[in-house]
């Protein structure tokens, strides 16, 4: 859906999604079912799902993690983040490189939401950001 809201999903969403008994687990399960049925055009970065395979694999196993990502590069976009946004990142206001990663490709990238349960981060991004609760609360149908 060519219209279809842009999400940026952070790294704990991803992980909500597949590690089983993680908070807020069923609100990322449907934001994945919104992509699926094309109501929404989910993106991430490289660096989330480095992070996912790391931290998820130590929990769900590595076979497990490689299917989900695996799953995901079909469903998902996965932004591009190269010199520029690197540096956009460490010249930001985020006071962790990874989050400042996260937003720079969020407003170079014209993403609608950043969805994450990082309440600190991205407060003064352009991008608004919202759990994926919230998210779901106000637009999913």
């Amino acid at each position: 859906m060519p219209n279809a809201p842009r999400l940026l999903l952070d790294t704990n969403i991803l992980l909500d999604y597949v590690v089983p008994d993680r908070p807020h687990s069923e609100a990322a399960a449907t934001l994945v079912q919104l992509a699926a049925h094309g109501h929404a055009r989910i993106c991430v970065t490289p660096g989330s799902l480095k992070d996912l395979y790391y931290i998820a694999g130590k929990s769900i196993g590595e076979l497990l993690t490689r299917q989900y990502i695996e799953a995901f590069l079909d469903l998902f976009v996965v932004l591009t983040v190269d010199q520029e946004l690197c540096a956009l990142a460490i010249r930001s206001d985020e006071p962790d490189f990874e989050d400042g990663l996260v937003r720079a490709a969020a407003e170079v990238h014209h993403i609608d939401f950043i969805i994450t349960r990082d309440r600190a981060a991205f407060q003064r991004s352009t991008v608004r950001s919202m759990s994926s609760d919230e998210y779901v609360r106000l637009f999913a149908r």
